[in-house]
């Protein structure tokens, strides 16, 4: 059994992700994870806390791989022809490749935060606004960047929840945020 003063914060979330990973959100609690790191459930809450403090450190780091990914694909993109829509397209695309990729990580997102615990999220929300701040050429351009974060939460909702069926969505993604962009 591991030794609580040899557990950390980065060996927790890991195994937090791998727990979510294998069987999904519901699986995730402080009982199975303290067995996935060979220590007692009392160790464990001694370094985080609680179940909800735990889950939002989860969001933070899923937010801040989810902002790497969306970083990632546009900076790609930065080095083609294109412009500014072309870099939020590509930055939605990156967005559903990570929820359809880790369906459960993508899950985390929602859980409720507390004070200190938003930061990665914060920033997501920032490049997000700023990749629609580069389209319309305003400044905070929250309305817009809250239109493609609905369009995009929404659609990746509903395509894991089943209900676009079985004929699926017939490229409705890409014409969504299409019309979105030349919208903005």
């Amino acid at each position: 059994m591991a030794y609580p003063s040899k557990l950390s914060m980065p060996a927790i979330l890991d195994a937090a992700l791998t727990i979510l990973d294998r069987e999904g959100r519901d699986a995730l609690g402080m009982r199975a994870l303290a067995e996935s790191l060979s220590v007692r459930p009392a160790s464990l809450y001694k370094h985080v806390g609680d179940l909800a403090t735990l889950e939002a450190m989860v969001a933070e780091r899923v937010a801040e791989a989810l902002r790497l990914a969306i970083d990632t694909a546009v900076s790609r993109r930065k080095t083609t022809a294109g412009g500014t829509r072309a870099n939020l397209l590509a930055a939605a695309d990156a967005y559903l490749s990570f929820a359809r990729t880790w369906p459960a990580r993508y899950s985390m997102l929602a859980a409720p935060y507390t004070q200190g615990q938003l930061d990665a999220r914060k920033a997501l929300w920032n490049q997000l606004l700023q990749l629609v701040d580069d389209c319309t050429a305003k400044i905070d351009d929250t309305a817009g960047a809250v239109a493609v974060w609905a369009f995009l939460h929404g659609y990746v909702v509903l395509e894991q929840s089943g209900m676009f069926g079985a004929s699926g969505p017939h490229d409705g993604f890409a014409r969504g945020i299409t019309a979105l962009a030349v919208g903005l």
